[in-house]
């Protein structure tokens, strides 16, 4: 009964809520970026979805993993420690940091939502936050969790890292592959400019000739007959 009030005790409900906050945000990062950099093929409308639910069941996780420290004992976390980002005593900056990753998850849902209002524009602007919050969640469980320490977890931040990390290396390259051969489209001459006008075909012998069928009037001596011709 002890060991079975080990694993649903509050330091534990944390970190597997933290855990798994940060694979659904490592999902939901990767598959944006399959998508932006057209890897997704036919799957486009799959990916889409795990896209979203991915992002937004992290976030859930996510405010699951902080709401549970307000029941912590050990360090006593209080609601303005968890909610203000490096307002606590324990682990300031690495705490601040998964504040801050929570939010800007909260920000990028929000703004996915508003879409048609924001403005296309707007709204990748502001995705693009999703790079930076992605970066903080993976500080913040590599440097404070407690289960780092674990070669499999350790791995597995290593993996996703590295993961992401490629992915993004890509969407860069193809897009300043796509800009440059867009200018490179933009300055090539349309091959007309400069051309001179072709010459008009020399009139062949059959235009030169009458086109209404040739009389011919043949002497007296022949009778006086007609012949047509063509």
């Amino acid at each position: 009964m002890q060991q079975l009030s080990e694993y649903f005790s509050v330091w534990a409900t944390t970190r597997a809520a933290g855990i798994t906050s940060y694979l659904l945000l490592f999902v939901s990062t990767a598959a944006g970026l399959l998508m932006s950099g057209k890897l997704s093929g036919k799957n486009q409308a799959v990916i889409l979805a795990v896209h979203q639910w991915t992002g937004w069941f992290g976030f859930l996780f996510g405010m699951m993993h902080g709401m549970v420290l307000l029941f912590d004992e050990y360090v006593g976390y209080s609601a303005a420690e968890l909610a203000i980002p490096f307002a606590s005593d324990d682990h300031r900056w690495l705490a601040g940091l998964g504040t801050l990753s929570l939010y800007i998850s909260a920000i990028l849902i929000a703004s996915s939502d508003l879409m048609k209002r924001l403005g296309r524009k707007v709204w990748r602007a502001i995705h693009f936050l999703a790079f930076a919050g992605y970066g903080m969640a993976l500080l913040h469980g590599t440097l404070i969790g407690t289960d780092s320490k674990d070669p499999a977890i350790s791995g597995m931040y290593a993996v996703t890292g590295m993961t992401v990390a490629v992915l993004l290396a890509y969407r860069i390259y193809a897009s300043r592959l796509k800009s440059g051969r867009s200018v490179k489209a933009k300055g090539q001459p349309d091959g007309r400019e400069g051309r001179m006008p072709k010459a008009a075909p020399a009139a062949s012998a059959s235009l030169e000739a009458p086109i209404a069928p040739v009389i011919e009037y043949l002497p007296p001596s022949e009778t006086n007959r007609i012949r047509l011709r063509k």
